[in-house]
């Protein structure tokens, strides 16, 4: 009987979490969803970043990527994330040393908007899956074959609900997850999701950054990069040939709370009162929006590692569906 490895893995627009589990052991990887095409590349690859060589063409993934190359597409069914699926697969792989026909066991994240269209999640499964066909690849340096059959989609937006089910049973919770393009909202009754409650903004941390910039060029006079905006959302602050502009710091801090409000308006606009639930945030955007967060939901619940609360869930979903 072939050994097996569960594979949680949660591919989003800012960033590719996975979490596996192997023999016992759990390993996980993450790195920044950013993809360009290259030739020929001699250069040393430096750690969180990945030279893919896939049928052909070769890819670089990563954090030496520019800003510039990150997908601001609603659409998943691409080629950045299936390569992104497939990299963060064999770097858990690696991480577990695995036999090398071991079965995977793969539970993958899409869309609130594909999962309920059949179409589009029938699609989606056989892009991954890649109609059956053994997937060959070489990622930095290294040769993988990988066959992939019955992966298990998951929604975004469930937060840790089924990775502690006997937690979340009997409360009422709502789910907000900010992620990098978008924010999703679901509310649960037990581990229930209602579906009406399934929503989808596009108030993710890249629109945060978006406004940033056109503020920075409006109220500086100067043009900022992608790589640029990262770099502001981070530190705090804007500066300019090594002086920082003391009064940009206020500024970004009232846009992240301006931000924040927003994606409670819409919210409120789509039936949401925040009233009878729990509210806990998931998605790397918490982070960054923490400071407001507990000013505007006092009692909500942030989650210690946000971006990985949904790979938690998708895990349990795998270990429940195949034993």
């Amino acid at each position: 009987m072939k050994e097996t490895i569960k594979i949680a893995l949660d591919c989003g627009k800012y960033s590719t979490k996975a979490i596996g589990k192997y023999q016992g052991n759990t390993y996980t990887t993450t790195f920044r969803t950013k993809m360009q095409q290259v030739s020929r590349l001699g250069m040393d690859i430096s750690p969180n970043s990945f030279h893919v060589k896939y049928y052909g063409n070769e890819y670089l993934l990563g954090d030496m990527v520019s800003e510039d190359y990150s997908d601001f597409s609603l659409n998943k069914a691409s080629r950045i994330h299936q390569l992104a699926i497939y990299t963060a697969i064999t770097q858990l792989l690696q991480k577990a040393k695995a036999s090398i026909n071991v079965d995977i066991r793969l539970g993958v994240n899409v869309p609130i908007t594909t999962y309920k269209d059949s179409i589009q999640k029938e699609n989606f499964k056989q892009m991954v899956e890649k109609r059956g066909h053994t997937i060959h690849l070489m990622v930095n340096g290294n040769a993988y074959s990988i066959e992939l059959s019955d992966v298990t989609l998951a929604f975004e937006g469930m937060g840790e609900i089924y990775a502690k089910a006997d937690e979340y049973k009997n409360k009422n919770t709502t789910i907000i997850d900010v992620g990098g393009l978008n924010t999703t909202l679901c509310s649960f009754k037990g581990i229930q999701p209602q579906i009406n409650t399934m929503i989808v903004s596009d108030l993710g941390m890249n629109v945060l950054k978006g406004k940033i910039g056109k503020v920075i060029n409006e109220r500086y006079g100067m043009t900022v990069s992608s790589d640029d905006l990262e770099q502001v959302l981070r530190r705090g602050y804007f500066a300019s040939k090594g002086e920082i502009y003391e009064d940009s710091k206020v500024m970004i801090e009232e846009m992240k709370l301006e931000h924040l409000q927003q994606i409670v308006q819409f919210a409120k606009s789509r039936g949401y009162t925040f009233n009878m639930n729990d509210i806990h945030f998931v998605g790397g955007g918490s982070i960054t929006l923490r400071r407001y967060i507990k000013q505007e939901f006092p009692h909500a619940l942030i989650m210690d590692n946000p971006q990985y609360s949904n790979c938690l869930s998708f895990l349990k979903i795998l270990e429940v569906k195949n034993g």
